[in-house]
């Protein structure tokens, strides 16, 4: 599995407009009120909004509750097409493995310690 950092729209939006993987909660957003839904939703930095496409009048904002810049589309792109994974020949970088621990390590600490402030 991937790593990906979800974050709060309450806390941080993107620096751009444009596409991106989010989860929206209760509320008007062009479903039935009071549904949830996630998927590709569009911000639009110069209205600091979500809305389900780009072409939508201003009213018709939807609310996000998180949102990543990960982007699983590009995830399965990337990946090989059969379902056994082919032994790639490469040499082990100390350094890049320490540092991929380190982040893993960041972040369930910062799981951690967002279970313990809630």
């Amino acid at each position: 599995m991937r790593t990906s950092i979800w974050y709060r729209r309450e806390l941080k939006n993107p620096d751009r407009s444009g596409y991106y993987f989010a989860y929206r909660g209760w509320g008007m957003g062009g479903k039935a009120d009071g549904d949830c839904d996630y998927g590709y939703l569009y911000y639009d930095r110069k209205r600091d909004c979500w809305r389900k496409y780009d072409s939508f009048d201003k009213n018709d904002s939807i609310i996000v509750y998180y949102w990543t810049d990960a982007d699983p589309r590009q995830w399965v792109e990337d990946d090989p097409p059969s379902v056994v994974l082919e032994q790639r020949h490469y040499e082990h970088n100390v350094t890049l493995a320490s540092a991929w621990d380190d982040v893993q390590q960041a972040i369930e600490r910062y799981n951690v310690i967002k279970n313990l402030v809630q």
